[in-house]
Parts: C-alpha cells; sequence; structure tokens
C-alpha cells in the first residue's frame, strides 16, 4: 500500500500559501523583524518571523472570532488549502484529521492566566479562554471544515508536526483511514519567547543554523497541512500525488527534558529506520530539511547524526535549515519542514540555509548556501523536540520506494495497569478499588455512599521515586512518573533502565496542560518583567513535558508523544497507542493521562467546559482532585516474545465526533454474561447511548465519585476496569469516555480465564 499526498497549505512568516512560500524559500528571503505582537522588553532577543496581515476576524466563523486565536487561523487557512489542492472536501466521504502543536490560543488567554493568578475566586471567565486548551485548534477546523470522522491532537514539542503525519500514516497503513488530512499549527506568545530567553537559547540577530558563530535559535510561526491518503482513494477519484510518504520513525532519546543527546545516536537510529522502512538507500536521498535550530548543541549533534546515519553517502546529500528564513516555529515546525522538503521533490529544486556564512567543522556537511535546482528522487526532514523526541519522515517520487503490503492488524493486549489516587499508588489489580455502581443498575438499585476524594492527593514523590533524579521534575510529571513506574513492574518491564525498556513508547496528556504553572510563569513576567522568567519551570510548561520526563526518567526509548481531547483525554491517548500498536508502530506503550490539582481549573475551564457537571463540582472548591493513570499495552507479538499472555485485550477500540449513536450501537454484544460498563463519569447522554446498544443489560460503574471529579477519571475508570478483568470478576467489559461533541468506547476481554479454585466475590452490581 503507497501513502500518497494530493495537497499541500502552508501559512508562514514568507507568505500565505504553499507556493509563494516556496518560491520566497528559493529566493533567499528571510523574514526577520522586530516584533509586534507584544513588547519584548527585557528578552535576549527583539526579533521574530511573524505573520504579517493575519486578521483572525478575516478567518473564523461570523460571531465565533473571540473564541479563535492566531494559531487556529493559521490552521485553518494552511489546512483549506490542502484540501482545496487536493481536491477533497469532507462532505466527498469520511475524511480523518490530526493536528500538532504546543501554544493554541496561549497569546490570546496570557492576561486572562496572569489576571486568574493574581485574583483567583473572583476573576470571570471570557470568550477568549474557549481558545485555551490544545485541542482548540483541532475544534476550530470541526468547525469550518469538518465534519471529519475522527479528530486527534498530539504534541511532542518541536517534533509535534511530524509525529501528526506519522499518526495519520498509521490510520491509512492499519485500513482506519482512507483520507487524512495532518498537520500542525502553533503562533507566538509571550510565554514562549520569554521561556526560550530565560534559557539563553534565543540569538539577538535573526539566526545563523549550522554557522560557527551561530548563537542561539529566532522564533517563528505559522501553520502546514497535508491530505494523505491511500493510492487507491487518490485514483479512484483521478486525484494527481504530489509526491508518497514512504518512509517514518519516531523514537525519544531518554536523556534530557532540553539538551540533546550529544552524541546523535537516536537521531541516527531514526534517520537509518525512516530509510529502511522506505526501502531505500541513503545514496537515493538527495536533500535533508534538518531541523538545524542554530543552537550550539543541536546542530552539532544533528551533523553527527546525519553523518552516522548516511555513512559515505553523506558527501552528496544536500541539507539546509529553514529556520535560517522563517524561523523556529515550535510545534509546527515539523509539519513546515516536511512540506517545503516534499515541495523542493516536486519542484526539483533545493532552497538554502540563510544565515550561514563560515559553516562550524563539526557541522561539516553539503550544506546549501544559495538555491540549488537537483533533480531529486527522494528526500527527508528531521525533527528533534524538548524532551529528546526524534522524528525523521522520507519522501519520495510516486512508485519509487518498494510497495509495502497491507499488514493485518497486529492484536493489542494489555500487560498491566497503574493509577495514582486516593489510594495511593496502585498496580494492576488495585484500580479496581475505585469502581462504584450506578445508582439504578444495581441490585439493590442504589449506588453505594463513598468518601469525596480529597482537593490534593496525600502523594509524596520520594515514597517513590529517586527524587535526585526527579528534582527538576514538576508535580503533574511526578504523578505521571509514579504511574509509569508501576505499571512497568507490573508488566514485568522493571528494573527502570534495562534495554527492554528503550522499545517502550508512551501517549499520554492532559486537558489543560500545567495550568497553574503557566498562570504563574505568565504573572511574574507580566508584573516583573521578561528577566525573571525562571529557566528551570519553562521547560515543565510544554504540554507534552510530562510524558517526556517520563521518558527521561524510565528509560522510555520508542514514539512519546502526548495526547489531549478536554474530559476524554485518557481515551484519546488509548485510543491513539492502539492505533500505533496496530499498525506496528512500536512494541509497546504506555498509554493514560495525568491531572493536577488546579485553582485555574476549577475557577475558569471547568465552568466553560464542563457546564454540565453538578454545581458544587463546576463552581466550588474540594471536589475536582487529581490522578494519573497508565496502561501498558504491548502487541501479542512484542509480549508473547518476552513469554508473556497479558491480562486483557483490547478487541474493540472506536473513536468519533458529534454524539452520534451509531458507534456504541453497532458494537456486538458481550461474549458473555460475565460483563460490565465502566466509565470516568456517568451522565445522561452516556446512558442514553448505552440503552440503544446490546451492551444496555450489563451492569454499570463509574469511578469519579471515588477519585474525584477531573478530567482523568476517564484514564482510571480505564485502569479499574483492567483490575476487574485481571482479578476475573468480569469477562469483558465495555469502557466509554465522552466530552464536549466527542467520544471513545473500548472493549476489553480477559486475555485467560480465570484460575481454578473459587471465583473472587462479584463487585457490587455485578450479580444479575
Amino acid at each position: 500500500m503507497r501513502l500518497w499526498i494530493t495537497g499541500i497549505g502552508i501559512v508562514s512568516p514568507l507568505a500565505v500559501g504553499a507556493r509563494a512560500t516556496m518560491d520566497r524559500l528559493l529566493a533567499g528571503e528571510r523574514a526577520f523583524a522586530p516584533l509586534t505582537l507584544f513588547d519584548t522588553a527585557g528578552c535576549r532577543s527583539r526579533v521574530a518571523a511573524e505573520v504579517h496581515a493575519l486578521r483572525v476576524a478575516d478567518v473564523a466563523p461570523r460571531g465565533a472570532a473571540a473564541a479563535w486565536s492566531r494559531t487556529d487561523a493559521m490552521a485553518a487557512l494552511a489546512a483549506r488549502e490542502a484540501l482545496g489542492e487536493a481536491g477533497v472536501s469532507a462532505h466527498d466521504g469520511p475524511l480523518d484529521l490530526v493536528v500538532g502543536g504546543t501554544t493554541a490560543g496561549m497569546l490570546e488567554t496570557e492576561s486572562d492566566l496572569a489576571e486568574l493568578w493574581r485574583n483567583p475566586g473572583t476573576w470571570r471567565p471570557t470568550e477568549r479562554m474557549l481558545s485555551h486548551p490544545l485541542s482548540a485548534t483541532a475544534d476550530a477546523l470541526a468547525s469550518v471544515l469538518g465534519p471529519f470522522r475522527r479528530v486527534r491532537t498530539v504534541c511532542s514539542a518541536c517534533s509535534s508536526g511530524a509525529n501528526a503525519l506519522i499518526l495519520a500514516a498509521a490510520w491509512l497503513r492499519s485500513g482506519r483511514s482512507e483520507r487524512v488530512l495532518a498537520g500542525a499549527a502553533d503562533g507566538l506568545c509571550r510565554l514562549t519567547f520569554t521561556g526560550f530567553s530565560a534559557l539563553g537559547a534565543m540569538s539577538p540577530e535573526p539566526c545563523r543554523p549550522f554557522d560557527l558563530h551561530r548563537d542561539g535559535l529566532s522564533l517563528g510561526e505559522g501553520a502546514a497541512f497535508a491530505l494523505l491518503e491511500t493510492e487507491a482513494s487518490a485514483r479512484a477519484r483521478g486525484a494527481e500525488p504530489l509526491c508518497e510518504l514512504a518512509g517514518w520513525a519516531a523514537r525519544a532519546e531518554a536523556h534530557h527534558i532540553t539538551n540533546p543527546e550529544p552524541s546523535g545516536r537516536t537521531a541516527a537510529e531514526v534517520l537509518r529506520a525512516a530509510l529502511a522502512r522506505a526501502g531505500l538507500a541513503p545514496s537515493q536521498v538527495g536533500y535533508l530539511n534538518a531541523h538545524g535550530t542554530a543552537t550550539r548543541l543541536n546542530d552539532t549533534m544533528e551533523a553527527a547524526a546525519i553523518g552516522q546515519a548516511f555513512g559515505p553517502a553523506v558527501a552528496e546529500l544536500r541539507v539546509s535549515s529553514s529556520k535560517g528564513q522563517i524561523g523556529h516555529t515550535l510545534g509546527a515546525a515539523g509539519a513546515l519542514e516536511a512540506a517545503i522538503a516534499a515541495l523542493a521533490l516536486h519542484r526539483s529544486a533545493v532552497p538554502p540555509t540563510m544565515g550561514l556564512h563560515e559553516v562550524d567543522p563539526e557541522c561539516a556537511l553539503r550544506h546549501v548556501f544559495a538555491a540549488e535546482p537537483l533533480a531529486l528522487d527522494a528526500v527527508m526532514s528531521s525533527s528533534f523536540g524538548f524532551g529528546g523526541s526524534d522524528t525523521a519522515l522520507v519522501l519520495c517520487r510516486p512508485g519509487l520506494a518498494p510497495a509495502p503490503a497491507r499488514l493485518p492488524p497486529s492484536r493489542v493486549l494489555v500487560s498491566a495497569a497503574a493509577t495514582v489516587g486516593p489510594e495511593g499508588v496502585l498496580g494492576t489489580a488495585g484500580g479496581a478499588v475505585y469502581l462504584v455502581p450506578v445508582a439504578g443498575s444495581a441490585p439493590a438499585g442504589a449506588a453505594p455512599a463513598v468518601p469525596p476524594a480529597p482537593a490534593r492527593l496525600a502523594f509524596e514523590a520520594r515514597d517513590h521515586l529517586d527524587v535526585e533524579r526527579a528534582r527538576r521534575v514538576d508535580r503533574t510529571g511526578r504523578l505521571a512518573i509514579a504511574a509509569a513506574v508501576q505499571a512497568l513492574r507490573d508488566g514485568g518491564l522493571g528494573p527502570l533502565g534495562q534495554e527492554v525498556a528503550r522499545s517502550v513508547g508512551a501517549v499520554a496528556g492532559g486537558a489543560f496542560g500545567t495550568i497553574d504553572a503557566c498562570c504563574a510563569f505568565v504573572q511574574k513576567f507580566l508584573e516583573k518583567g521578561a528577566r525573571f522568567a525562571s529557566p528551570a519551570e519553562f521547560p515543565n510548561l510544554v504540554p507534552s513535558s510530562p510524558v517526556a520526563h517520563t521518558s527521561i526518567y524510565a528509560g522510555l526509548g520508542g514514539m512519546v508523544i502526548s495526547s489531549h481531547d478536554l474530559a476524554a483525554t485518557a481515551e484519546s491517548a488509548l485510543a491513539t497507542a492502539v492505533e500505533l500498536l496496530e499498525a506496528g508502530e512500536g512494541a509497546a506503550f504506555l498509554a493514560g493521562s495525568v491531572e493536577e490539582a488546579s485553582v485555574a481549573i476549577e475557577d475558569a475551564l471547568a465552568p466553560m467546559f464542563a457546564p454540565e457537571l453538578p454545581s458544587d463540582v463546576a463552581t466550588g472548591r474540594g471536589r475536582r482532585s487529581e490522578g494519573a493513570a497508565l496502561l501498558l499495552l504491548e502487541s501479542e507479538a512484542a509480549l508473547a516474545a518476552r513469554g508473556g499472555v497479558g491480562v486483557a485485550e483490547v478487541v474493540a477500540s472506536l473513536a468519533w465526533r458529534g454524539t452520534p449513536d451509531a458507534p456504541l450501537s453497532e458494537l456486538p454484544p458481550p461474549p458473555g454474561a460475565r460483563a460490565a460498563v465502566v466509565t470516568g463519569r456517568y451522565d445522561a447522554l452516556g446512558a442514553a447511548m448505552l440503552e440503544r446498544s446490546a451492551w444496555r443489560a450489563a451492569p454499570r460503574h463509574e469511578v469519579a465519585p471515588r477519585v474525584g471529579w477531573h478530567e482523568a477519571a476517564g484514564g482510571m475508570a480505564l485502569a479499574a476496569a483492567v483490575g476487574a478483568l485481571a482479578a476475573g470478576r468480569w469477562d469483558s467489559v465495555l469502557v466509554v469516555g465522552l466530552g464536549r461533541a466527542r467520544g471513545y468506547a473500548f472493549v476489553l476481554e480477559a486475555r485467560a480465564p480465570a484460575a481454578a479454585g473459587p471465583r473472587p466475590e462479584p463487585l457490587p452490581g455485578d450479580a444479575r
């Protein structure tokens, strides 16, 4: 099966439009100028690559501009161009969407966050806050370009856009999709500008990638999207490809939250793996669009990695960094630079590295100093993100690479689960303690009284972690690490640091990120000045930082990303991990979510994004709690190779947008009488959907009364279901997670019959 790119859209600081952007790149133009979006006083630099003449009101639907961000507007323009060039509409048939990014509406909401931190309890939500969640950009695209059948938001810092394309490829390869719109967008904001300044990573002048005298990066903003589809889909509608996505790879360095692994070992592995997947030799690749940030450590590492991966062929490989012209566009960079590489292939011309005058001897490669016409058969793009998330993509002329066969989906097994909640850090069997029968589904007809969850867990990191190793990790990251360590041990992958952990990836996220820390960070530099911004705090504000910290602490070397979907974030993370394993994109993944107790969420975001919650939850204090839950998922082949059988199998995984009945109503009935339904929080919508499904007679349980009404409750529900299956209490479970116009469902079946002997006592509400 071949994967074709039939449409590309770009919004860059040089131009709005893919072809106009490429024209200016080839002309050697640079987009840097003094920043006008906000005051840069006190920062190391005052220049950036800004998208000028962008008016959100011109792009957003009528009456919705106040709830849209610059990030949303750039994404919409680029995505619309990609669809238009491909000749595809969401109304032509099933179309899926993957969006990468890191900032969303941060620029628009920063003043609100600062005011919220200054005056908790008295601040009132504004419409601008609707653009704050990372998933807001995907929601905005769905509102103007949808309907999309499946929507996902991913983050891996600066490789987010490249990993969005990999997830799209996984959906296509496994047969879940025929067409996917994938890309990324990020807008400039004070938080990232001040944060990179605090790290000392920014250059006072326009950046100079790979130059001997380089002294830091320059920030930019933009968006890029591509329409990916199977060759069969494109041919059926007579579409011509721009190029073929032939190879890809993603690995984690597990080294440091900001600094790259100096040797370039993992980056070289990723480049080699992407080439191997494409079935191409290094000598067949004529151009590589490098990550090339113009920072001391990154450029040296990347040059070493390219040399290791390409060997003698590196002498003929043209290399350039687009960041010398459009700046570092953060989460959008991976998608933008892949799009530029695709256009270089299509136009037989490679763009230069502007700002490069004297090559650093440690970065000696065949750099492109001026645009060069060049017949190309294959090109690559590389992206490296905070936390060591390394990604490479291979694009080629259609038909050049060997056509990979569509593989039968791999069976996905659950080998362990762990929770951090009111009962402490619990392993696989322990999660079932949080199950509470739903009133009316238990024999007695009423749910038992349970103690309210604490507002803040009695979690002491020193009881579960080496705090010296985790000294720069915030509370959210430590909660995630504690769950990961427990799940890995239960799954037989401990002790940490063993080589086997290098095969494990992770997909985890939070609904709103570490928003309290963002509020405090923004409030400090807005009131006291940029020089008071803490370089130690900034890395923890990136949405993917908890999962990145987890990877570093546990030595995870697989693909590491975060997934974000409001109250269904844990379910979106599990669905993503299942889809990646199903498509053969790894051997094992930790999947779930983490939420920290948050004043900002209680005061501002919960009332806006969960208005259906009881008033004492949405506006009160003390009922919203915190927690983390991670499941260890493995492919059947990987688990069998180490002699494991798992505790459960994911026999169905569904994801949808809107509130259709079809997803649940089409599920087959449970295979036996010992079945149950589990949710994070049971509500009227879920009840109505279940009543129209074949699972209507199964007893229902929720976990929110025990774990609190926080956004990670869905992960706790998944872990609790696994615990009940592991204990032999049920044979199958349907886990349902619903959010605003979004839903997920998973059918889990016990992997092996319960051991011979008396059955365990049933949970309340199990007997029918």
